[in-house]
């Protein structure tokens, strides 16, 4: 349903679910990404928008009014009822790729003292509350202070009578509200968990971060990765205002252009060269290409392995050796065929050329060799470089690469054709 929704225009999606019971409306708006919900709310009045955000899980409202322009936003808070205001604004408050940003309220929480037999029973009674937040049991004191957890397995198949405090496991894995969302999923899936406790400095119990919420945390991440990359907004959809796009696109933008005229600079320090060996502008652009393509295979499987966990920070320069083997394996091997090309180019269809067939492979040869290297570890150690200074290591790596690999295939290859020609 939430599919379909999403593939109609917004006025008619809203008529289908105001037609709909508040309850599965919900469900139906829960299922959808933010942002489309949040423009099918906007042809709603405020009250009726309250009255479906109210029925969704409060984690997925809060992403839904986020996603919302502030005057509407504000209309619909105030036509919610004062607990579900209070409750989807609190975690309003967290930034959206953290551990409160992602957790919901909504958890299965009972006091030491209660028995496996009450335990059951409360959660029949929770049930139609808290329905697939029905997880674990966390076992709190008096304070709401997270002592422990219970799986269901260990609660159905308990002996009858037993405390919680019994069968828990006591200390559980948990995370604060402000731990970044990479980790929270990274723990997840560490533990094999199916939700993690979110607990605030006191140790006291404010939610949990489901598995589904930690996989979509994962494809979120990524996506931004994406972007950052290519110096794209974070947040950026196909939704977003075209000026609002232009501007967090154009700083890069710029940064490449300055960054062209460098190179092209560089380039022009070779004029004499270029004037007298002409054929050579024709594979200047070979050698920076495969430069750049080393260096984005590399920057992807760094900046994967940070996403994922994969790469402690004791093991960076681990990495970066590794990704250089590969980078001169793959540069000796390509480097051979592309002699092999290029001297061929030049013996069969550059009849008048200056440069022998020779000549133009020991060129592509080495030049081959050191823009692929260098494109290795730049590609590998940006990323890495990017974290140790604190920031994204995905943030505009691809554009520092290609800057980068073009400054060294360019004046790499003209520098050692000059050398070999004078």
């Amino acid at each position: 349903a939430a599919d379909i929704l999403e593939a109609l225009d917004e006025e008619r999606a809203a008529d289908l679910l105001i037609g709909l019971e508040p309850d599965d409306a919900g469900e139906v708006l829960d299922e959808m990404r933010p942002e489309a919900a949040a423009d099918i709310l906007e042809e709603m009045e405020p009250g009726s928008a309250a009255t479906l955000v109210a029925a969704m899980e409060p984690d997925q409202a809060a992403d839904v009014l986020a996603a919302l322009e502030p005057e509407d936003r504000t209309a619909v808070l105030a036509e919610l009822d004062e607990q579900a205001a209070a409750e989807i604004g609190q975690l309003m408050v967290y930034e959206p790729d953290t551990a409160g940003g992602v957790m919901t309220t909504d958890v299965a929480a009972l006091p030491m003292g209660v028995t496996t037999d009450e335990a059951i029973n409360r959660l029949r009674q929770l049930h139609d509350d808290l329905g697939s937040n029905l997880s674990y049991v966390y076992v709190v004191d008096d304070d709401f202070i997270l002592q422990g957890v219970v799986s269901f397995r260990d609660l159905v198949f308990s002996r009858p009578g037993r405390g919680l405090d019994q069968v828990m496991v006591p200390d559980p894995v948990a995370v604060t509200a402000a731990t970044d969302r990479e980790e929270v999923a990274e723990l997840i899936q560490r533990y094999h968990l199916l939700a993690i406790p979110v607990v605030d400095d006191d140790w006291k119990l404010i939610g949990m971060v489901k598995f589904g919420e930690a996989i979509e945390a994962i494809q979120a991440e990524v996506g931004e990765d994406i972007a950052v990359m290519v110096g794209a907004g974070e947040e950026e959809t196909i939704s977003t205002p075209v000026m609002r796009s232009v501007s967090r696109r154009l700083p890069w933008i710029v940064f490449n252009l300055f960054a062209g005229f460098v190179t092209a600079q560089l380039i022009f320090r070779f004029e004499g060269t270029i004037e007298t060996y002409a054929v050579l502008a024709a594979y200047m652009p070979i050698v920076s290409a495969l430069g750049g393509n080393t260096g984005a295979q590399s920057q992807a499987i760094i900046i994967r392995s940070i996403a994922t966990g994969d790469l402690p920070t004791g093991r960076a320069w681990r990495a970066i050796r590794r990704q250089l083997a590969i980078a001169v394996t793959q540069a000796a091997l390509v480097a051979v065929i592309a002699a092999l090309l290029a001297a061929s180019t030049v013996a069969f269809f550059g009849q008048d050329t200056t440069v022998s067939p020779g000549e133009m492979a020991i060129i592509v040869v080495l030049s081959m060799m050191i823009a692929l290297t260098v494109a290795g570890g730049v590609g590998s150690g940006i990323p890495i470089l990017m974290r140790w200074i604190g920031l994204d290591p995905a943030l505009a790596s691809s554009i520092f690469m290609t800057m980068i690999t073009d400054i060294v295939g360019f004046t790499g290859f003209l520098l050692i054709a000059t050398l070999l020609l004078a």
